[in-house]
């Protein structure tokens, strides 16, 4: 995710700013950068989009260490609740005035006492917060100079949250996450209608993504995106679904969306639904269907012509066969649909013509496996 880097640099920068007003603090105290309060406890923003406003979005502090003349290794701990697993954004900052005399590390704990580090990747600024709880934020000088500040030592501090937690997505809205490397998240999606189920997803590596019914069992295939723009399309019915998460990004951002389609087809060769030349009919095959499920269409041609077939769709997991049969085909002519923005159109013709007689011609669509679903656009010209 391009975005993240942006981020990084934008938390150093607040960082150095900081530099100031650290002269006013007191010995041993963390002050928010916003409020000038001084506070007992760090807090984070939890990012909520991952949109250009949303990632500008974090906490500030200012944090002084005091000196203590009898000792080179001074520090100062202040405790952090969070509410959820995920990832923390975080960059701190040594703003010693005489770094060639001393020097400032930080790290993060799970325990009180800061005997149990937690995952922090000095390269990449984030920590993996493996579950809800207090986290504790050590700030360490080391200064091996003979004469000490008075005031102290001052670091700039900042962070944002991108949670980790399974979730509802809200349609049409991004939702960033963070988490441990193909750590998967579940997102629960509500749906009203029958349709076509869209979920983009930006990361900056790849990524599996998985359709789960109410009972959270897969029904579609695990498929893997390596694009950082991922697009899958699924076809559902009415009823609560999970989508299933796995990246090699810590961060993501992730959109869900519904659009409700009426499905006309027949089910049977006596139902056919009559297709009127020009006009495209929508069709689903729904995650739900069984394998080897059929929509039936019917078309006629008055008089020996040229025919072309549109056959459009969407389809992530598994795939979508079209057969022709009529007046002497009998499913030789096939066109399949198995990936997303799939176009399988094509002209219709005999051994020895371009035209088709005079007849009444079907279109069979069947779903070729369990785990296959789709949309599809069918029209005849």
């Amino acid at each position: 995710m391009k975005k993240k880097i942006s981020l990084i640099f934008g938390i150093l920068l607040m960082a150095f700013l900081l530099i100031p007003n650290t002269k006013v603090m007191a010995e041993g105290t963390a002050q928010d950068y916003t409020t000038g309060e001084d506070v007992t406890e760090l807090s984070t923003i939890a990012l909520k989009t991952g949109d250009d406003k949303d990632l500008k979005n974090y906490a500030t502090y200012s944090i002084n260490v005091a000196s203590d003349a009898e000792s080179s290794n001074v520090e100062v701990i202040f405790p952090m609740t969070l509410s959820q697993k995920g990832i923390l954004n975080c960059a701190f900052v040594f703003l010693d005035s005489n770094p060639s005399t001393s020097y400032g590390d930080f790290g993060i704990y799970s325990d009180a006492a800061c005997t149990k580090p937690i995952d922090y990747n000095t390269y990449n600024y984030y920590a993996v917060i493996p579950k809800k709880g207090t986290y504790y934020f050590k700030f360490t000088v080391s200064d091996y100079s003979d004469e000490k500040p008075e005031d102290g030592y001052y670091f700039g501090f900042s962070s944002n949250f991108f949670s980790g937690a399974d979730r509802n997505l809200k349609d049409k809205t991004w939702s960033i996450a963070g988490s441990e490397v193909n750590k998967p998240i579940y997102y629960k999606v509500t749906t009203t209608k029958s349709g076509s189920l869209t979920i983009n997803l930006e990361s900056e590596y790849s990524s599996t993504i998985t359709l789960l019914n109410s009972s959270k069992k897969a029904i579609s295939e695990e498929t893997t995106y390596y694009s950082t723009d991922t697009k899958a399309v699924y076809a559902v019915g009415k009823g609560t679904y999970y989508i299933k998460v796995a990246s090699n990004s810590e961060l993501y951002r992730i959109k869900s969306t519904f659009k409700a389609v009426t499905d006309t087809s027949g089910t049977t060769k006596a139902k056919a639904k009559k297709l009127p030349a020009g006009k495209a009919s929508k069709g689903l095959v729904l995650a739900s269907d069984k394998a080897g499920k059929v929509d039936w269409y019917k078309f006629t041609v008055t008089k020996a012509q040229t025919v072309d077939i549109t056959f459009l769709g969407d389809v992530s997991s598994g795939e979508i066969a079209l057969e022709l049969y009529g007046n002497g085909f009998s499913g030789s002519v096939t066109g399949y649909i198995n990936t997303v923005n799939s176009d399988k159109s094509f002209s219709v013709y005999t051994l020895g013509s371009t035209k088709l007689s005079k007849g009444t011609y079907y279109i069979k669509i069947t779903k070729k496996t369990k785990n296959t679903s789709g949309s599809y656009t069918l029209q005849f010209n």
